[in-house]
């Protein structure tokens, strides 16, 4: 009898030889650094924040952890929106907390408000079935 085994899923960047170097934080982006992070990853999510916002608070130790959990897999930054406005008007940011995520700087979804880890381990999970 053949024994079965989950063939564990291989990026295309593994593939081609190349090697991405991912964050192992959450990263603080600004206008400077923004496009070539979102660039740079298969699968990112831009968490878009003010330092004002309470909710945005609730968020980032869930960040963090969700990082942990998902190191090597997703790429996850912050964008400041009280300083980085344009950044914000590009991606019509009209509440926060704000997620986007991309897949080599192509927006592929977004969602707002407080999430738990389990709703955002289930829009990671669909996004990273995906691409």
């Amino acid at each position: 009898m053949v024994p079965f085994f989950k063939r564990k899923k291989v990026n295309v960047e593994q593939k081609k030889g190349n090697t991405i170097h991912w964050p192992d934080h959450v990263e603080s982006l600004t206008s400077d650094s923004f496009h070539e992070f979102i660039g740079k990853y298969p699968l990112s999510m831009i968490d878009f924040w003010a330092p004002w916002c309470g909710p945005c608070k609730t968020m980032l130790p869930r960040l963090r952890r969700l990082e942990r959990l998902y190191h090597g897999r997703i790429a996850i930054g912050r964008v400041n929106t009280q300083e980085e406005t344009d950044i914000a008007d590009q991606y019509h940011i009209m509440g926060i907390p704000h997620f986007v995520f991309f897949h080599y700087q192509k927006k592929i979804g977004s969602a707002t408000g407080v999430k738990s880890i389990g709703q955002m381990k289930s829009l990671i999970d669909t996004y990273l079935s995906n691409y």
